[in-house]
């Protein structure tokens, strides 16, 4: 990795971070990181002329990329985490109280809360030297309490609910420590994504978005956001969402 300048992507094995990917490999204005758990991942993103590491999210992986980022003098430009899950292997969205289990929802908050917040707190040096970083994280309008009329989906609205807010805080933080970063948690609608497959059926026509379509569209609000530290919870339109 070299110094200076950096856009990063955070869960490059994701549908919306690879589409993201090449949407800024064309640009070829900013050195890409890309970040991803797997071998496949990473391998999937090289041809692209970007640079990857291989990082399994937790304290001590994330903290030698910080220091390898310092070293370097990096200055983020921009970074994006994708990395969400709504099921998984033994475990679906909760529609009552009764299917709620402690196993199944810390696989959820780890991955959408938790490890987000590893990610920004092992960052936070890099972030707090860079000029002015612009920081997406992946939230969810299902994460809104004032906008949850439905119910259900206990574990997954919670997570994304506690991600907001802590990502409040943060961006609360860096409005002390480098009043030129923004941070918005971001919804990025209905994606044609594994994640979202087993629920396309609901979806309205005209509201199921490529990958592609997302990418451009996060790119977009990302781009118009003004340092104001606040925390900005927008969706893919770049509207606000209800907390």
């Amino acid at each position: 990795m070299s110094g200076n300048s950096l856009d990063m992507v955070i869960g490059a094995g994701s549908a919306i971070g690879r589409a993201l990917i090449e949407r800024w490999s064309r640009e070829g204005a900013t050195p890409i990181l890309a970040v991803a758990r797997s071998v496949e991942a990473m391998a999937a993103v090289e041809p692209l002329g970007v640079q990857t590491q291989q990082c399994d999210y937790c304290e001590a992986a994330l903290s030698a990329l910080a220091a390898q980022l310092q070293e370097q003098s990096a200055d983020i430009t921009r970074l994006v985490i994708c990395n969400g899950v709504l099921q998984g292997e033994g475990y679906r969205p909760e529609r009552a109280l009764n299917q709620l289990e402690t196993s199944a929802m810390e696989q959820v908050f780890e991955v959408n809360t938790f490890l987000p917040m590893r990610v920004l707190a092992s960052l936070a040096p890099v972030l707090k030297r860079s000029a002015a970083p612009r920081i997406a994280v992946l939230s969810a309008r299902v994460g809104s309490i004032g906008d949850n009329g439905l119910g259900g989906w206990y574990s997954y609205r919670g997570s994304k609910a506690a991600l907001n807010m802590m990502l409040r805080c943060a961006a609360l933080e860096m409005r002390r420590v480098n009043p030129a970063a923004k941070i918005m948690a971001y919804h990025p609608g209905t994606v044609d994504t594994p994640l979202s497959q087993p629920f396309q059926a609901n979806v309205a026509p005209g509201k199921l978005f490529s990958p592609a379509r997302a990418a451009g569209a996060l790119d977009t609000v990302l781009s118009g956001l003004k340092a104001d530290g606040e925390l900005s919870y927008l969706d893919w339109r770049g509207e606000t969402i209800p907390w």
